[in-house]
């Protein structure tokens, strides 16, 4: 247990499973997501702007997904809404196979993003009722950690597929996906509730955890939380630095720096490790401290990262991969702060029977996010290199404001755990 301790883990006993089924969840997302562009283009022969269009409006249509998703956790449990999430996706990620005409595939791909939208406040919601007292945060920590390595590991894989097969290692790459998924769902239905034990009253009569709880509110009970809508905007800015990585930031030293296009991956795999490695030390070495506290240093080290990724030159190729690995180290250390840190201060402010709204509110700000992002980064990349970060930079000072005042009206517990939740 003191090793555990030391490296930032939590207590695991009793639910290994659920961290078995996220591991392979997220090896099989992990074997698809570096190809979900090409595979439609090179395995069905679509044309790549009718794939562009169709994403995007898949992601349209997923908008409400996240809200409606929440509802549901709080009506009939976070477990059941996961492992309805991930049959989903074993149905489309099947379908996927059968078909190659373009408004079947639109379809699928905003049911597939329905599942990702359902998926993720289900995991939340999920952790927050099986972790420790005040370990929370490292719950997050330690499922950030794992689902990057295990994409990392399903990348390899599908690159080594579809770099042998062709089109049927991109079509293998699929149907492991849908294994993938269908494995991860039976983990979580199979796993005990009864595991997990928290003592009710006098401690005498022990319930499971996991057991749902009955919905006594509704969404208009959580927007009339105006601190969580502090929150919310802080969530939306985060997710805008956080989708920087993978939607600007290789444009940017390719097309508008000029720079070798082997550093974007470089830039990538460093990414890759310090999470893997370091997020559940981190997570352990701050929760202690104040929670809006922490995200304001998160803000602050973006801020930087951005002034680092701007000020690169595009005439010397050695002294800009300097300034972009600086700037990585520094933006993925603001990452590893805020990730889990901003879970733990949604989950810590929401009423049990009001959790899954809560969790749906944050995954609707991160879908906003994913549909505005791609055009406004490119939007203003095309105007001038450095303006992409200058206005992300401006959202993390907004966010800074915002933070100071909610650590002047959020009760002690939720800053920070002084009591258990």
């Amino acid at each position: 247990m003191a090793v555990i301790d030391t490296l930032g883990l939590p207590n695991t006993e009793g639910r290994r499973p659920l961290i078995v089924a996220q591991v392979v969840d997220a090896l099989g997302t992990g074997l698809f997501l570096p190809f979900a562009v090409v595979y439609f283009h090179a395995a069905k022969g679509i044309p790549l702007t009718t794939v562009g269009l169709m994403l995007s409006a898949g992601a349209l249509l997923s908008l409400p997904a996240g809200p409606l998703g929440g509802r549901l956790i709080d009506r009939i449990g976070p477990r059941s809404v996961l492992v309805a999430s991930n049959l989903v996706r074993v149905l489309t990620f099947t379908a996927y196979v059968f078909t190659d005409t373009p408004w079947q595939l639109v379809v699928l791909v905003t049911a597939t993003l329905w599942g990702d939208s359902l998926f993720r406040p289900a995991v939340f919601a999920l952790v927050a009722q099986v972790a420790d007292d005040g370990h929370r945060a490292r719950w997050y920590a330690m499922d950030r950690s794992l689902r990057n390595a295990g994409i990392g590991a399903g990348g390899l894989v599908g690159s080594t597929l579809v770099g042998w097969g062709g089109t049927s290692g991109y079509t293998a790459v699929v149907v492991l996906n849908a294994v993938s998924f269908l494995v991860a769902a039976g983990l979580v239905a199979t796993w005990r509730r009864t595991a997990v034990l928290r003592p009710v009253g006098d401690g005498s009569a022990p319930v499971a955890k996991d057991a749902p709880e009955q919905p006594r509110g509704g969404y208009r009970e959580v927007l009339a939380d105006r601190a969580f809508l502090g929150v919310l905007a802080t969530v939306w800015v985060f997710a805008l630095c956080d989708l920087a990585l993978t939607l600007l930031l290789s444009a940017y030293v390719i097309e508008a720096r000029g720079l070798p296009a082997w550093q974007p991956g470089m830039l990538f795999a460093i990414n890759t490790v310090m999470v893997v490695l370091g997020q559940t030390a981190l997570a352990k070495a701050v929760e202690r401290h104040r929670r809006p506290g922490v995200l304001q240093v998160a803000a602050v080290l973006w801020m930087v990262s951005f002034v680092l990724f701007a000020a690169v030159p595009g005439d010397h190729v050695g002294l800009a991969f300097g300034g972009l690995v600086l700037g990585m180290v520094v933006f993925t250390v603001a990452e590893l702060l805020q990730a889990p840190t901003s879970s733990a201060l949604i989950v810590g402010m929401a009423a049990g029977h009001l959790r899954g709204r809560y969790l749906g509110l944050e995954e609707l700000m991160w879908s906003l996010a994913r549909v505005l992002a791609p055009t406004v980064f490119t939007w203003l990349l095309a105007r001038g290199a450095g303006l992409p970060w200058l206005a992300l930079g401006l959202c993390c000072l907004a966010a800074l404001v915002v933070l100071h005042a909610l650590r002047r009206v959020l009760p002690a517990h939720v800053q920070r755990d002084t009591v258990h939740a």
